[in-house]
Parts: structure tokens; sequence; C-alpha cells
């Protein structure tokens, strides 16, 4: 039996361990049949398995430890992002990949001016570098229009917006990362980040 099939007949959630993005395709076709699937943070399990002892690792004991903390915690973990927060965070992932790129280009070109080979690489650099500013200005420029085209994000981005000297780009980052931090407390922040502390039993 699929496991979403399984999930539904029983009015089971599913709960993932969040794994770098390898369980994003898995997370998003179950979310597609109306399962109901949440992400937990891997410093929460670690912490819970701490707080019962549990030291053994296999894909079993995780499983059951991830039940568990689930019935101890069911508000837990986050559910899957909207389609324009998925956008965002590609986006911004390819936007940290040119910018990355642009800056060891630079590392370079400096690098050529001391050994006096600046001039055989000149031309080219500076192609290379106007490609690099122009395609990250096309990703800013899209990632302003998915913004200002959504009210509820263009509300968020207005926080830290309204801060001095924080840059358009830089505070759309936590919105991609954390579109809940809008809508809930410090408290629950912090267990999305999985930052907060799960008591030890006594």
């Amino acid at each position: 039996m699929r496991l979403g099939d399984l999930a539904l007949s029983q009015n089971a959630r599913v709960c993932l361990e969040a794994t770098s993005g390898q369980e994003c395709h898995l997370w998003s076709a179950l979310d597609a049949e109306g399962v109901t699937t949440r992400k937990l943070p891997p410093a929460q399990i670690k912490a819970f398995a701490a707080s019962r002892g549990t030291r053994a690792k296999t894909d079993r004991i995780d499983a059951e430890l991830i039940a568990q903390f689930m019935d101890f915690r069911p508000d837990a973990g986050r559910n899957l992002p909207h389609a324009k927060i998925r956008l965002l965070r590609a986006l911004l992932s390819k936007r940290g990949q040119l910018v990355e790129t642009r800056k060891r280009l630079l590392a370079q070109i400096k690098a050529h001016g001391k050994l006096g080979s600046a001039d055989m690489f000149e031309a080219m650099d500076a192609k290379l570098k106007d490609l690099l500013d122009y395609q990250i200005a096309e990703l800013e420029a899209r990632i302003e229009h998915i913004i200002a085209t959504d009210e509820s994000l263009a509300t968020t981005a207005g926080i830290p917006r309204s801060v001095p000297g924080i840059r358009p780009v830089a505070s759309t980052m936590p919105i991609a990362e954390m579109p809940e931090l809008s809508q809930i407390t410090g408290e629950q922040a912090a267990a999305l980040a999985g930052l907060e502390p799960i008591a030890h039993d006594s």
C-alpha cells in the first residue's frame, strides 16, 4: 500500500525529520494528496532522545522517537510552505550561489593585479562580472516582485525592512525560512528553529 493511502486510511499524520532538503519531494507529494505532514527540526528530536536516555541510533529507533515526540508535542514542526515561499527559497539560494561566485571572481581579479597578469584576463573577467551582476539583479527583481504582489508577504517584509540598514534581500531571508514569523510568539519561533529546550524527565 502507498504511504499516502495508508496515512489517509488511518487518519494519521506523517512526520519527517529535516534532511537538508531530501525530504521535500515526499513532503510535497503527501501534502498534495491531503495527508497532514509535518517537518521537525533534528535538534528537537535529538534533545527529546537525550531526555529519554536513548543513545542507540537506527532507522527504527529514529522513527519511534519521532512518533513519540509528536505524541508529546503535537503542535511541533511545520507544515509545507506555500508555493510562493518555496519559490522565494529557490531564488534566494540561486542568488547566494551567484553572489559567492562573484566574490571569488573579484578575489581572482585582485590576485591577477598583484601578479601582473590582469591585462591578460581583463576583458574576460569584465564580461563575466557584468553577466553575474545582471543575473543577480534579475533574481533580486523577481524576489521583489513576488513580495510586492502578495499582501501577506509584503506586510511581513515590512517588519524587518523598518529597521535602518536592513537591505531588501536580507529582509527576505527570514521570511523564506520562517514564513510563520508574523503570526507566532517568540517561543513558537524558537520551537520552529529547533532552539526551544526540551525538559528532561526527573
